[in-house]
């Protein structure tokens, strides 16, 4: 991690919302009261960008539509096969959601990893649920050149911005790590090892952005905030039909369609 990272982080840190700090508890530990965050999936007070049924969701960006969740290429993407699985409903996250949601969020995972594969990449997940209130799950390719730096990547932006990513046993999952209503970052990579922690007091909202935008992995530092990357809907448009088009002969939601 570059000193400038490091003083990017640090800003990061500071500008937060001051007054969620105390909102949940730093460890946040497995079975500890204060980690909920009120009742299941509660809908939200205004009208959610994420939820389909929405009028105003920008449909243009959906790549592939399951049963219960769907992929889409996100505002202001890292790269041009960028994409994030989110629920169709209206779900927190991963601990919050049902076992027929997460088992089709591994769906979608394990056909862009086959789709990274076909094109000599390796894919990349992440989730932050903290300060979120739609379940996002970001999946990005990487040059598999570059998957030997992944994890000190991230264990090195992490100890860069105060806190420790411990990674999870071959046989823990994240209801075994976390409760429901409580925030947690997870990254999982290629060679299936997973990264988590739930100590998100001062945690960087666009960590995961940061270490794979990072010289060692995607060198896009330019990127890491998406906000200084959106392009044009045209081109959003054009680089969606071209997901759509590498991603045909492993989207298995077109086989739901046929029944």
């Amino acid at each position: 991690m570059t000193k400038s990272s490091c003083f990017d982080v640090v800003l990061l840190v500071v500008e937060r919302n001051s007054e969620n700090d105390d909102k949940y508890a730093p460890g946040c530990p497995r079975n500890q009261e204060r980690c909920d965050d009120g009742p299941r999936n509660k809908q939200p007070v205004g009208p959610c960008w994420f939820c389909l049924s929405n009028v105003d969701a920008e449909k243009h960006l959906v790549v592939a539509i399951g049963t219960h969740c769907y992929a889409a290429m996100p505002k202001g993407p890292l790269t041009e096969d960028h994409v994030m699985v989110l629920s169709v409903g209206h779900i927190q996250s991963q601990v919050a959601a049902p076992v027929e949601v997460r088992d089709e969020i591994e769906k979608f995972k394990n056909a862009f990893t086959l789709m990274a594969n076909k094109q000599g990449k390796a894919l990349v997940t992440f989730e932050r649920n903290f300060r979120t209130q739609h379940l996002q799950v970001q999946m990005v390719m990487v040059d598999k050149s570059s998957t030997k730096a992944l994890k000190s990547s991230f264990t090195s932006a992490a100890a860069c911005a105060g806190f420790e990513l411990v990674t999870m046993g071959p046989d823990e999952n994240l209801l075994d790590m976390v409760n429901e209503g409580c925030p947690y970052f997870v990254a999982e990579l290629p060679d299936g090892s997973k990264l988590f922690t739930r100590n998100m007091k001062g945690f960087p909202l666009q960590f995961g952005r940061e270490v794979l935008a990072s010289t060692p992995i995607l060198d896009c530092e330019d990127k890491v905030d998406w906000k200084s990357c959106v392009l044009a809907k045209e081109e959003e448009t054009e680089l969606v039909n071209k997901l759509k088009a590498d991603f045909k002969p492993f989207d298995f939601t077109a086989d739901d369609d046929s029944d």
